[in-house]
């Protein structure tokens, strides 16, 4: 599902792009590996719902390894298409209030709360808040450091299997990662972080050295086991749960969104159709 659900958010970015923009950029994605890791011993299934993909080696793994001061010794290359999270989100909202949407900001202690007693079904998007929400226990944080640096010559993304170090320009800034942080809800900087995070990015791409760091950011990805997509009927509602997704809110949002109304409109139609009896 995975693989379905990051296809379909994939060529939804490209629409937009094609459409408006949203300074949704396009580019190369280069992630490199210091070993052959066992998951490209063959063609990952999602090479076919991205445009470009190639394994990287000989020639051009020479010049990366020259270019990023490495000894990589496998990779693979697409185009991918980096959209700033504020830009996508604010462009969602507008869409959701066209067709009459209604946003209302109130505080939810459980999605058995009585302020939900008026709905007959609720999409549960609480991410990490699922854990007390919901509640799941096997959600937890996965805590994340990144800066964010003007760099407008960096025109490529560079993700560093081994280490967790990538650099990632957008339309407007560059950002450089990251950590990994299991069951860690520190919401502070961490000066051993900027420091690895700093050096890291600066090692592989010596010119931003010279970038000047515009922000600094920790958040705390909703990390499960797996994606939660699941229909639950408690006390004549009906709950679709839509959490889970780690760091890959933006790479799956559309496929998972897509999911969440095909699930609710099979739900629909079985509960408007009418029930037929058996004459045996």
């Amino acid at each position: 599902m995975l693989t379905k659900w990051g296809g379909e958010t994939y060529h939804f970015l490209h629409k937009l792009w094609l459409e408006d923009g949203l300074n949704i950029s396009v580019m190369p994605i280069y992630v490199l590996n210091r070993e052959v890791p066992p998951a490209l011993a063959h063609r990952p299934l999602w090479a076919n719902d991205v445009f470009g993909y190639n394994d990287i080696d000989g020639r051009l793994l020479e010049y990366l390894n020259r270019l990023y001061n490495n000894n990589y010794v496998s990779g693979h290359v697409f185009t991918t298409f980096v959209v700033q999270p504020p830009k996508i989100i604010s462009y969602l909202l507008d869409r959701f209030k066209a067709v009459g949407g209604k946003v209302l900001q109130v505080k939810i202690k459980s999605l058995r709360d009585p302020l939900l007693n008026g709905y007959q079904v609720v999409v549960n998007c609480t991410g990490l808040g699922a854990r007390e929400m919901v509640p799941d226990r096997r959600v937890f944080p996965i805590r994340g450091q990144i800066f964010k640096v003007a760099a407008p010559w960096i025109n490529v993304t560079v993700i560093d299997d081994n280490s967790g170090h990538y650099i990632i320009p957008n339309a407007e800034t560059c950002v450089l990662g990251g950590t990994h942080q299991e069951e860690d809800f520190n919401t502070k900087l961490d000066e051993k972080d900027t420091d690895f995070i700093l050096n890291g990015c600066r090692t592989i791409i010596p010119s931003l050295t010279d970038a000047k760091i515009v922000k600094a950011w920790v958040g705390l990805r909703p990390g499960r086991d797996e994606v939660r997509i699941e229909l639950e009927e408690c006390d004549g509602k009906l709950y679709i749960h839509n959490y889970g997704h780690g760091g890959s809110g933006l790479t799956l949002f559309w496929g998972c969104a897509s999911e969440v109304l095909d699930n609710l409109s099979q739900w629909w139609d079985k509960l408007r159709s009418p029930i037929t009896k058996s004459k045996l």
